[in-house]
């Protein structure tokens, strides 16, 4: 089948550009032609483009050569670079090599028209010279409306994909992006999220799609992610993810001395809040209750108000319980790194004190055969409710996240104190359900059907 997916940024990195990879190589591996339109400049390195190049000027005819390094496959991946110019817009600021970088919600209406018109008259052409049996574009601005335009000259039907940052930094913000998604969404054949929650969000702000939404969740690599035999219960629990106060580490933190069988914590990730987040451990270390408070009043850019109220009136023998505890801080860790760190863990906290379209490293521990721990909230707690579920064990995973460090503490005891082999045996049924319903080959299948449909 000849698949023509645009996105209109790289291959790497983020969320949709990780999303984006994982499709066109999971297609190419099926025997799949793919188009896919973006702006990545070094095809060469993710190892599935067989050809690339650049539209020319005016996006009338691309032209493409042969990229080195792609591993054998029975389909094919060939990579079009639409001439945008020189400015590329983004939802959340970050250089990029070669652009000029601007947030959307800066554009002027001349900039953003331009990108746009570049960006239709490119798909045209596109879809006039490959003749696609599947269109599939990203993000609820401008991929839609710029698909819209493009069907409509072609008399094609396209899907579009929802991504949490553009409606949270694009769309919400600002009436004119409201408009372009709603009509982008609105001519769309379907529109994809990550989640019940990610579609309900788009839906309350974007009218007149949602009766052709689906939810297909986000993928894990399961290659990467796998188990490993365990022999004993170390009382470890982990943390993995951007050290910032939006993720909740200071919640984990704090519950480690309410923890009765937590022997030690392991904290993976890198971000502007990495520094509160070690004095604050510092302090449960110590038993420093007023540093702690110090830190939880100043936290990130404004004080932590859930971490202030619980140890303003935290338990007596909470400060002699927070000497006993260890931890530990690895910085960044890549994914093969992290593949081989996270099946020592005995369980994964994921405290997200904000919404999340959808709990990707909780679906990634359960590949690895480590149950996650999260709030009952949002996407992120549609994972751990899927995991519940197939495992048979309503409300072992998820917390109240009105109630966070008291009832997350809970919540990692509740799996600890699970006998290894019993344990051994819901973790092999969430490995199972991770192949089943979130390897990238189910998340690639379930979106060609839906975009073939009728």
């Amino acid at each position: 089948m000849k698949i023509l997916l645009w996105h209109g940024y790289l291959l790497t990195g983020s969320g949709s550009n990780v999303f984006t990879s994982n499709l066109a190589r999971s297609w190419r591996r099926k025997g799949h032609d793919v188009l896919l339109m973006c702006q990545e400049r070094a095809p060469q390195s993710v190892g599935f483009v067989d050809e690339a190049g650049d539209f020319i000027a005016g996006n009338t005819a691309f032209r493409l050569d042969p990229s080195p390094g792609a591993i054998a496959a029975s389909g094919r991946c060939r990579l079009a670079r639409p001439d945008i110019g020189s400015l590329l817009p983004v939802y959340v600021y970050d250089r990029y090599d070669g652009f000029t970088v601007k947030l959307f919600v800066d554009l002027s209406d001349e900039e953003l028209a331009d990108y746009t018109d570049r960006n239709v008259r490119a798909m045209v052409t596109a879809i006039n010279a490959f003749e696609p049996d599947a269109i599939i574009t990203g993000h609820e601005i401008m991929g839609p409306e710029i698909a819209r335009r493009a069907c409509e000259m072609s008399e094609r039907s396209y899907i579009a994909k929802l991504h949490g940052s553009a409606l949270e930094y694009a769309v919400k913000k600002q009436a004119r992006y409201a408009r372009y998604a709603a009509t982008g969404l609105g001519a769309a054949a379907g529109v994809v999220g990550g989640s019940r929650y990610m579609v309900e969000e788009a839906a309350a702000h974007v009218p007149g799609w949602a009766q052709r939404a689906a939810v297909v969740n986000p993928g894990c690599d399961v290659e990467v992610f796998q188990p490993r035999p365990r022999s004993s219960n170390t009382g470890t629990v982990g943390f993995v993810g951007k050290l910032i106060a939006s993720k909740g580490a200071h919640h984990l933190i704090a519950a480690l001395p309410l923890c009765e069988r937590v022997r030690r914590a392991v904290i993976v990730g890198y971000g502007g809040f990495e520094d509160g987040l070690r004095c604050l451990a510092q302090a449960v270390g110590s038993g420093d209750i007023p540093q702690m408070l110090a830190v939880a009043r100043g936290g990130e850019t404004h004080p932590l108000v859930d971490l202030v109220r619980f140890l303003e009136t935290a338990p007596a023998d909470y400060v002699a319980a927070a000497r006993s505890t260890q931890i530990e801080f690895t910085g960044r860790l890549d994914h093969h790194e992290l593949s081989r760190a996270l099946p020592t863990f005995d369980t994964l906290a994921v405290p997200s004190v904000v919404s999340e379209a959808f709990g990707m490293v909780a679906a990634e521990a359960a590949a690895a055969g480590v149950l996650p721990i999260v709030p009952a909230h949002s996407g992120i707690g549609e994972a751990g409710a899927a995991i519940e579920q197939a495992i048979g064990r309503p409300g072992l995973l998820t917390f109240d996240p009105a109630d966070p460090i008291p009832a997350l503490a809970a919540a990692i005891d509740r799996v600890l104190e699970i006998p290894l082999e019993q344990r051994v045996g819901l973790e092999q049924v969430a490995v199972r359900l991770a192949h089943e319903r979130w390897s990238w080959d189910h998340v690639a299948d379930s979106l060609l059907e839906l975009a073939t449909a009728g």
